[in-house]
């Protein structure tokens, strides 16, 4: 009986350990999102719409581009939402292979998940740095860091939020100080501030050192747009030259031997003005002295005129 007990008492705790263990080492994970991202959790199971649905003779459901004709697709077969045959792809692995050459092309680094609805051309195309929904549309976890694939090439070129000006902001390396490079940011366009004019390297405040430096190509662009003859303009030439990101440390160097210059001479300053205080605290010092001594020789000469006209008077 007593055993009986033991053993019972030892698979409880053995039970217990386990919960408990479970609950200790159950994996994290954000509410309602996947931690990870794969294309191989799409499952987009439909015809593009530049391909129509055919019924095969075969007895396969097709995505044609093209007529249908004596039972087979008379053109590109995009893909088939029965088993793959004969090279021709099951669908959702068509469209994910779709969606690894989108996000390869398209999408930033920082930003890799391409995203789209593909029964809807017109719907808004992008990037995620989360999850993608299991039919593509859209982003699983919206407050992810995204951007944007316009229509027009203009403002992919020209917006902030687009993903082909996330691509190039992603790709500036800025100027490491101390073995620290901070992330390259965008320069609005104080017109209209959902644009941006050019790509910035911004360093924390040291005195007399710069603290923006700007990436060349990204300028270059925006001048080509707004001046085409700018490299013309000597002015903005030098400007560029000056504030390139790729003459940051050098401009360092000729603000620190300028600091260093100017602290020199503010020490010789303080000298030169500490000397020329005490110079004419000792002038100073000095004419109070004489002062002092002129005084107390006139009183004495007072008193003695004053003994002598005593004496005169006794006279």
């Amino acid at each position: 009986m007593a055993s009986k007990t033991v053993l019972i008492v030892l698979i409880s705790t053995t039970l217990a350990l386990l919960v408990v263990s479970y609950f200790l080492w159950k994996p994290e994970t954000k509410e309602g999102f996947e931690t990870s991202y794969s294309v191989d959790m799409l499952q987009i199971n439909t015809c593009p719409t530049f391909a129509m649905e055919i019924q095969t003779t075969k007895g396969s459901t097709d995505c044609c581009q093209g007529d249908m004709v004596d039972g087979k697709c008379n053109g590109t077969t995009f893909c088939t939402k029965s088993p793959a045959y004969m090279g021709v792809p099951n669908c959702i692995d068509a469209w994910r292979e779709y969606f690894t050459k989108k996000s390869s092309d398209i999408c930033p680094s920082t930003i890799p998940n391409y995203y789209e609805d593909v029964t809807n051309p017109a719907s808004q195309k992008g990037c995620s740095a989360g999850p993608i929904s299991s039919d593509g549309k859209m982003p699983k976890d919206t407050t992810s860091k995204q951007c944007k694939i316009y229509t027009s090439e203009e403002d992919n070129k020209t917006k902030s939020d687009s993903c082909y000006v996330e691509k190039l902001r992603a790709k500036v390396q800025c100027p490491a100080i101390n073995r620290i490079s901070p992330p390259a940011a965008l320069y609005p366009d104080w017109r209209d501030k959902s644009k941006y004019l050019a790509i910035t390297c911004d360093y924390p405040f040291e005195i007399g050192m710069p603290l923006q430096c700007f990436d060349r190509a990204s300028v270059e662009r925006y001048l080509d747009t707004v001046t085409p003859n700018w490299r013309t303009n000597t002015g903005q030439v030098n400007w560029l030259n000056i504030n390139s990101c790729d003459n940051y440390l050098n401009r360092r160097e000729s603000s620190r031997t300028e600091a260093s210059r100017l602290q020199e001479e503010e020490r010789k300053r303080k000298e030169a003005q500490a000397a020329a205080d005490a110079s004419n605290k000792a002038r100073e010092q000095a004419e109070a002295n004489a002062k002092k001594r002129a005084d107390e020789a006139s009183r004495l000469q007072q008193q003695l005129d004053e003994a002598n006209r005593k004496l005169q008077q006794c006279k």
